[in-house]
């Protein structure tokens, strides 16, 4: 199955963000971009993290620092609710006996 691409250069003027942000994103390690030719290209599958990046951006006005701490705080939120199942999951088992 082959995967979809956007090019960047395309998806900043659909969307009129500027590219320095995307290459910031990548620096960052928060998007990974692919590079055919010489273009860059966004994966179809990140493009709902990438709209989620450009509301922080441009809408809440937070840096890519920030953004950067927002994800890392977010995966450990998801990390703590699976942890929390399992132990559930645990107890629930425990009550049981």
């Amino acid at each position: 199955m082959e995967t979809e691409l956007i090019t960047i250069r395309d998806y900043c003027i659909n969307y009129a963000i500027d590219p320095s942000f995307i290459n910031e994103l990548e620096e960052s390690g928060l998007l990974t971009l692919t590079i055919i030719d010489g273009d860059k290209f966004i994966h179809f599958e990140q493009l709902v993290e990438m709209d989620r990046f450009i509301h922080f951006h441009y809408d809440l006005e937070i840096n890519v620092a920030g953004i950067e701490a927002i994800v890392n705080l977010l995966q450990k939120v998801r990390h703590m609710q699976h942890e929390i199942e399992i132990l559930r999951t645990h107890i629930h088992v425990h009550e049981g006996h």
